[in-house]
C-alpha cells in the first residue's frame, strides 16, 4: 500500500467546501475498503477503564431551530434529541490524585476560514448547524464558529472516583476557543487556550487541593498554547507568537500571586525563540537536562528543536532562547517542496537515548498548500492533486541528537510524489528514506495526526486521530438512526514500541471500543508509573456514544 495512490473524484462546484469535502472522503472510502487498518491485528498488554464522559448539555430540534429546556438531565422534550456539545478532552493534566482538564466543543464543526457561509450537516451521529445556528446567531458568531460553545474545567478525583466542573464564572473563560493545554506544579493547576477574536491566549489557575480559582490572564503576545511539562521541578509550555514563530516558556510565579497581568506574557520568562509554534515538549536525556520540542509553521520553521544543555537545578532561562538547534524538519523526508510546508511536528518522547515522534498531516494540508502556490485546481485536476498531496503520518527515531545525529524512519515512504509545474505532472521521487519497519500510519493510511505520546512501563505508546470513520459516513446519504454497522477499524489507533530496535504493536484500533473516538488527544502517566491517563476527541453529538471521554489504562497482569 503506498499513501500516494489514491483515487478520488473531483467536486465541480468550487465553491462548496463541504461538497468537495464529502466527494474526497466517499471516494476515498471505495479506494481504501479492503487497506490499512482493516489488515491491523491488534495484540494488546493493557487493561481499560472508562472513569468519566461527556453528557448530553443541549436539546436538538433541528437544524435552525431553537434548543428545547431538557427535562431532566440527558431527557429531551418530545421532537428533539440530547446533544453532547463537548467533544475533546483538549489539556489533561494531574495533580496529586486528581486529574484535571479542559474541553472543546463541536470541534469538527469549526472551520473558521475554510468556507464563509458553511452549508449545515445532518448525520446520525453529528449535526453541524453552522450559520443556521440559534446560539451563533444570538452571540453574534460568524456562520463557520456557528456550533462553538464556552469550553468547561473540570476535576476527576481518582481518589474517590468523582467529576466535579470547576468552570469559572469569568469573563476570559467563556471567550476561550477551548482549553487547548494544561500543565501542573506541585499544588498548582493550568488549563489554557486561543482567546475568542485571536487576543492572545488566556491561562487559568487554581488550587488542586482545594479546587479553588485563583484566576486568569490574556497573555497577549501569543496566539496559541499547546502543551505543558514538569522538567526537574520547572513548568514549561510551548506556544505560538502572534508576530510569527514560536517560544517556549517557563512559570517563574507563584501559588499567591500565579500571574503578572501588567505583562503581554502574563510574567512568564521566554526561554527558547523557535522558527515554528512550539507544540510538543519533552525531557531529554538520562538526566533530562535538555528539551526536545517539536513545531508546528508559524507560518515556517516546523521540525524538532532541541535546547542547550542546562543546569538541572536551575532549569532554562532566558540565556538560553536563542541557542536551541534544530535536528529534523519536514524537507529532511517530503521531496515536494510545497507538500512540506503543510507537515507538522506531532508528539514526541525520550526513550532508551533517542527521540521518538510523529508528523500531523491534516487531511487537505497538501492540498491547501498547492492551491496557495498554484492555484485551485480545475475540476480535472482536482483528483490528481488530492490523491498526489495526501499524506499519512510518519514515525521516526533519532539517534544522539545532540552529538552525531542519526535519523531512522520507522514508518514512511521511500518513494513519494513531487508536483513538476514545468509538466504539471507527478513524478514519484525517493524520499532518500527507506522504512525500517512499515508504511506511513502504522500501516493505516487514515492515520493523519500523532496526537500523542508518552513513556509508560518502559514502552512508548503513541496515540493517533483516525479519520476513517468520518469518511465512511460524511461520504453518503445519512443512514437510517441505528443503521451503522460499525468497522472494527473505526476509531483512533494506539501503537507501542515494546523494544528498541523493533516494530510498534498495534495495542487498540478502535477508540477504545466508540468508533466516535476518532483521536487520542492526551496521554499522561501516573506519578507511581501504574496508570495511563487517556483523552479522546469524539466526532459526535447526537449520540449515546457521543463526547469526551477519560480513560484509565493499566499493565494487564
Amino acid at each position: 500500500m503506498k499513501t500516494s495512490l489514491i483515487i478520488v473524484k473531483n467536486s465541480n462546484r468550487r465553491g462548496d467546501e463541504a461538497a468537495r469535502h464529502l466527494i474526497i472522503a466517499a471516494m476515498l472510502a471505495l479506494c481504501f475498503a479492503s487497506a490499512g487498518a482493516a489488515q491491523i491485528q491488534p495484540s494488546p498488554i493493557l487493561t481499560d477503564q472508562l472513569l468519566a464522559q461527556a453528557a448530553p448539555d443541549e436539546c436538538f430540534a433541528g437544524i435552525g431551530q431553537p434548543y428545547p429546556a431538557m427535562l431532566s438531565p440527558g431527557v429531551c422534550p418530545s421532537g428533539s434529541v440530547p446533544k453532547t456539545n463537548q467533544a475533546y478532552v483538549w489539556g489533561l493534566t494531574q495533580s496529586g490524585t486528581k486529574l484535571w482538564f479542559g474541553t472543546a466543543a463541536n470541534v469538527l464543526c469549526i472551520t473558521p476560514g475554510a468556507e464563509q457561509n458553511p452549508t449545515p450537516i445532518l448525520r446520525t451521529t453529528l449535526v453541524c448547524e453552522y450559520g443556521e445556528s440559534q446560539y451563533g446567531i444570538a452571540n453574534g458568531l460568524p456562520p463557520d464558529f456557528g456550533d462553538w460553545r464556552p469550553p468547561k474545567a473540570y476535576v476527576y478525583d481518582t481518589g474517590a472516583s468523582t467529576l466535579t466542573d470547576v468552570t469559572p464564572i469569568d469573563h476570559n473563560f467563556s471567550h476561550t476557543i477551548g482549553m487547548r493545554s494544561a500543565g501542573a506544579i506541585g499544588d498548582t493547576v493550568f488549563l489554557a487556550g486561543p482567546a475568542l477574536g485571536k487576543k492572545g491566549v488566556n491561562i487559568f489557575a487554581w488550587s488542586s487541593s482545594t479546587q479553588k480559582y485563583l484566576g486568569s490572564c490574556q497573555a497577549s503576545s501569543f496566539n496559541n498554547i499547546r502543551q505543558w511539562r514538569l522538567i526537574n521541578n520547572v513548568l514549561y509550555a510551548g506556544v505560538g507568537n502572534k508576530t510569527g514563530g514560536g517560544s517556549v516558556i517557563r512559570w517563574n510565579g507563584t501559588p499567591q500571586q500565579p500571574f503578572d497581568t501588567t505583562s503581554a506574557t502574563c510574567g512568564f520568562e521566554i526561554v527558547a525563540h523557535l522558527h515554528g509554534e512550539a507544540a510538543y515538549l519533552t525531557a531529554f536525556g538520562d538526566n533530562s537536562d535538555q528539551i526536545a520540542v517539536s513545531a508546528w509553521p508559524n507560518p515556517n520553521g516546523a521540525g524538532v528543536y532541541l535546547s542547550p544543555v542546562m543546569n538541572a537545578a536551575k532549569g532554562l532561562t532566558a540565556g538560553d532562547a536563542s541557542a536551541w538547534t534544530l535536528v529534523w524538519e519536514p524537507s529532511m523526508y517530503e521531496p515536494d517542496p510545497v507538500t512540506a510546508n503543510a507537515y507538522a511536528g506531532g508528539a514526541i518522547a525520550y526513550w532508551n537515548g533517542a527521540l521518538y515522534f510523529g508528523t500531523m498531516n491534516l487531511v487537505k494540508g497538501g492540498l491547501i498548500a498547492y492551491e496557495k502556490v498554484y492555484g485551485v485546481p480545475t475540476p480535472q485536476q482536482y483528483t490528481e492533486v488530492f490523491q498526489n498531496t495526501y499524506r499519512a503520518i510518519s514515525i521516526w527515531a533519532i539517534q544522539n541528537p545532540s552529538a552525531t545525529p542519526t535519523v531512522q524512519l520507522l514508518y514512511g515512504e521511500s518513494a513519494l510524489p513531487v508536483y513538476d509545474p514545468n509538466t504539471s505532472t507527478f513524478v514519484s521521487t525517493p524520499t532518500g528514506f527507506t522504512p525500517l519497519y512499515g508504511p506511513s500510519g502504522f500501516g493505516n493510511i487514515y492515520n493523519c495526526h500523532t496526537w500523542s505520546a508518552t513513556v509508560f512501563q518502559n514502552r512508548v505508546i503513541f496515540g493517533t486521530m483516525d479519520w476513517s470513520y468520518l469518511q465512511s459516513v460524511d461520504g453518503a446519504p445519512p443512514p437510517a438512526p441505528g443503521a451503522i454497522q460499525p468497522s472494527s477499524a473505526w476509531g483512533a489507533d494506539l501503537w507501542r514500541f515494546d523494544s528498541a530496535p523493533g516494530p510498534a504493536v498495534a495495542e487498540n484500533i478502535d477508540g477504545l471500543g466508540n468508533f466516535l473516538n476518532t483521536g487520542f488527544r492526551n496521554l499522561i502517566v501516573s506519578p507511581d508509573g501504574d496508570d495511563l491517563y487517556l483523552g479522546t476527541a469524539n466526532q459526535g453529538n447526537l449520540t449515546p456514544m457521543a463526547g469526551w471521554e477519560l480513560w484509565d489504562l493499566q499493565l494487564a497482569p
